[in-house]
């Protein structure tokens, strides 16, 4: 082989070697980059990690709060279930004893020779004359004058009964 040819190769080996150290050199620098890269995504989501532990502490605390809201609701619910079943006794109740007070009141208008009663029955079940009205004031004038002549201090009775406002 000729000196020529020895050097030729040699400078081919050199230059070999020297591409393989080029691409070496880029591929450790590449590497480190990337080393460097994830070390910074590392501590951005290091970072991050603090803010989604908070968030999720929220959304379990909201979550919590929610299913105490929806029991305190369910227990308001129930009782104003309750409180209306008592309501509607109390209505019943109040409804039977004013039917009762109605059927008293008419008896002592029945009872009572100064109340003229009629065969329709008014809206508290009975009918008076012109003195009912004047018979619920309390002074000694005119209003407790009887059509006898007498005057009556009585207020109570069949004339001193307040006007029905209930519905039934």
């Amino acid at each position: 082989m000729d000196t020529m040819t020895i050097i030729w190769i040699i400078v081919a080996i050199v230059v070999i070697l020297a591409v393989a150290a080029l691409l070496i050199a880029a591929s450790r620098k590449r590497n480190e980059r990337r080393r460097q890269e994830a070390d910074s995504i590392r501590a951005k989501a290091q970072e991050r990690t603090s803010v989604v532990e908070k968030r999720e502490a929220l959304a379990e605390e909201t979550a919590a709060n929610a299913r105490r809201a929806q029991a305190e609701a369910e227990a308001k619910a129930a009782e104003a279930k309750r409180l209306q079943v008592d309501a509607q006794t109390h209505q019943n109740t109040a409804t039977t004893s004013r039917d009762d007070l109605k059927q008293e009141w008419k008896r002592a208008d029945e009872l009572d020779p100064d109340v003229k009663t009629t065969g329709t029955a008014s809206k508290d079940a009975r009918t008076t004359d012109a003195r009912a009205a004047d018979a619920r004031t309390t002074d000694g004038g005119p209003a407790n004058a009887r059509t006898d002549g007498t005057s009556s201090t009585n207020t109570h009775g069949a004339h001193a009964k307040p006007t029905d406002t209930s519905s039934t």
